[in-house]
């Protein structure tokens, strides 16, 4: 290629813009959303740059309605990624499980880390959560690939399974948002550093409080949930929407429930009644696990309860 040629397509390759990527390949973003592209599409060229961009706007498109409705005036969106909250308590109990319940989406603005709990393609489910970064003390990685987050009140979050792609670039973009906020020396209060958001309208709901001040929402207490799931097994992951994890523990607290009908049944043919102790045995065991379990996912956020009654106008 001639050194004028070369030097005309350089020029056009550097005004290449990741707004010019995303319309180029027949995709939108919201309008009513403040989008940096550059930064939310790092990648604008190079192999796999279309895949990129691709899997980034679905991300977007999923979540859309709902950053519409929680972002505050002048709020921009920096970046966004999905990974897999870590919990070694709930690998240990659950397994290959433990993910299924723990897909989340983050979100990176100019003001603060939004996360939105979500199924294994992106889809949001009713979890939602929200840091602002005066919150964060330490975001980085490590060579597991794991990026860890240590919040101000003393919290350690572990999330796994990020692109490689994002997990390079996550750290880095962070400290330089990080960096941007502490010079607009912003310092909002909090009930706790890593803030629920209410299911319905995304307003914050503090911290032990299960009521939604602004919409009246209500939801379960990690209490409530665990109670039911000790009474049976699966109960209060149904509640939680944990439906295939819920399906599971089902046959097993229906095995259990047998067991002690049947046990009862022998005892009182004259059968002996170690049976019956045996039984019981079990059902504490497997009904307590299941209720502790469920106590500590429920602790993580809010599960919807019910939704306010919208008030018709006369």
């Amino acid at each position: 290629m001639p050194l004028h040629q070369q030097e005309t397509f350089s020029i056009e390759l550097a005004e290449i813009t990741a707004s010019d990527r995303v319309k180029e390949l027949g995709l939108s973003l919201s309008p009513n959303i403040n989008f940096d592209q550059e930064k939310v599409f790092p990648q604008i060229d190079g192999w796999g740059w279309k895949s990129q961009i691709k899997k980034k706007v679905k991300l977007l498109n999923n979540i859309e309605s709902l950053l519409e409705d929680c972002l505050f005036e002048g709020e921009q969106v920096l970046y966004i990624a999905k990974g897999n909250q870590y919990s070694f308590g709930e690998q240990v109990f659950l397994g290959i499980w433990a993910s299924a319940i723990n897909h989340t989406v983050f979100v990176l603005t100019n003001v603060r880390l939004l996360m939105f709990r979500t199924n294994s393609k992106g889809i949001p489910k009713k979890t939602f959560w929200m840091v602002y970064y005066n919150q964060i003390i330490v975001f980085k990685g490590n060579w597991r690939g794991m990026l860890t987050l240590k919040l101000k009140d003393g919290r350690k979050l572990n999330f796994t399974s990020f692109p490689k792609a994002d997990r390079k670039i996550m750290p880095k973009v962070f400290e330089e948002i990080l960096e941007n906020f502490r010079k607009t020396q912003f310092d909002p209060e909090v009930s706790q550093s890593l803030e629920n958001l209410c299911s319905h309208c995304l307003d914050q709901v503090p911290k032990a409080e299960f009521t939604c001040n602004t919409c009246q929402s209500i939801f379960w207490s990690p209490k409530e949930l665990a109670l039911r799931s000790l009474i049976f097994p699966s109960w209060g992951d149904f509640l939680m929407g944990h439906t295939l994890i819920a399906f599971l523990e089902l046959f097993g607290g229906i095995a259990t429930w047998l067991y002690l009908i049947g046990a009862i049944s022998v005892v009182l043919s004259g059968g002996n009644p170690i049976l019956l102790g045996s039984a019981i045995f079990s059902i504490m065991m497997f009904n307590g696990l299941d209720a502790i379990i469920t106590y500590r996912v429920a602790s993580k956020g809010l599960h919807p309860r019910s939704v306010p009654v919208v008030e018709s106008i006369a």
